[in-house]
C-alpha cells in the first residue's frame, strides 16, 4: 500500500494518517516475515513547494514538538536494549527485538539530523521511568508492553503532526509513525495474537508524554 503526501497548503502540511488504516498495512505473515517489510527507514522529503506552502524548516514552535518526538525514539532505543537482555528470545524473536532497536536508533538520528544544533539527543527519564519494568522480566509481558509502547508512541506522533508547520519535520514523523504501527502489528504477531482488532489495535493506547 503506498500512501501519498500532498503539498497543498497550510492544512495539508501535517500528513497526519488514520491509525487503523496505518496499521493494516503491517497484518498478515509471521513476525520474522514482516523484517524487511520492518526495515524502510525514516526520511525527511522536502518535494515541491509553491510561495503559498508551509515553511520546509521547523518552526521555532516545531523544534520543541520534534525534540520531544526524538526524547522518545531514543527512550525506546534504551528500552528495546533492556528487554533484549531480560528474556530468552529465539533467533527469530531476537532479530525482531534487535530490528526494532535499530529502527528507533535510525529515527532518532533523522530528528537529529533536522534538528541539528536544537536536538536534545538524549532519551527522556520520566519517560523511560515509566516504561522500563515493562521491558524486563517474562518475554510475554514484555511483548504486551512493547506493543502497548508502541501503539502509544504512534498516538504521540499523531498529536505532534496535528500541530507542526514545517513539512520537513512533518513528513518525517509521518513516516516514523507509519513504521512504528507497524511494530505494533509485528509485536502482536509474535505474541501469537491472531485476532484482528488487536493486530490493528483497535483499543488504542493514550499518548506517551515526555515530561523531561
Amino acid at each position: 500500500m503506498e500512501i501519498e503526501v500532498t503539498q497543498a497548503g497550510p492544512a495539508a502540511a501535517s500528513p497526519r494518517i488514520g491509525r487503523r488504516h496505518v496499521l493494516g498495512a503491517g497484518v498478515g505473515g509471521a513476525a520474522l516475515s514482516l523484517l524487511p517489510f520492518l526495515a524502510g527507514r525514516a526520511q525527511a522529503s522536502a518535494g515541491d513547494t509553491t510561495t503559498t506552502a508551509p515553511p520546509l524548516p521547523p518552526t521555532d514552535a516545531d523544534v520543541a514538538l520534534l525534540g520531544q518526538a526524538q526524547q522518545i525514539e531514543l527512550t525506546f532505543v534504551d528500552l528495546f536494549e533492556t528487554a533484549i537482555a531480560a528474556a530468552d528470545w529465539s533467533d527469530d524473536e531476537a532479530a525482531v527485538m534487535v530490528e526494532f532497536r535499530e529502527a528507533h536508533k535510525e529515527y532518532a538520528a533523522a530528528l537529529s539530523a533536522l534538528l541539528g544544533r536544537h536536538a536534545p539527543n538524549t532519551p527522556s527519564e520520566s519517560l523511560m521511568g515509566s516504561l522500563v519494568a515493562g521491558f524486563s522480566g517474562a518475554k510475554d509481558g514484555i511483548l504486551s508492553a512493547a506493543y502497548d509502547a508502541e501503539s502509544g508512541a504512534v498516538a504521540a506522533h499523531d498529536e505532534i503532526l496535528g500541530q507542526l508547520q514545517g513539512t520537513n519535520g512533518a513528513v518525517l514523523i509521518a513516516s516514523i509513525q507509519m513504521a512504528e504501527a507497524r511494530h505494533c502489528t509485528a509485536l502482536a504477531a509474535l505474541s501469537g495474537a491472531t485476532d484482528l482488532a488487536q493486530l490493528l489495535v483497535d483499543d488504542e493506547a493514550d499518548a506517551l508524554q515526555v515530561n523531561g
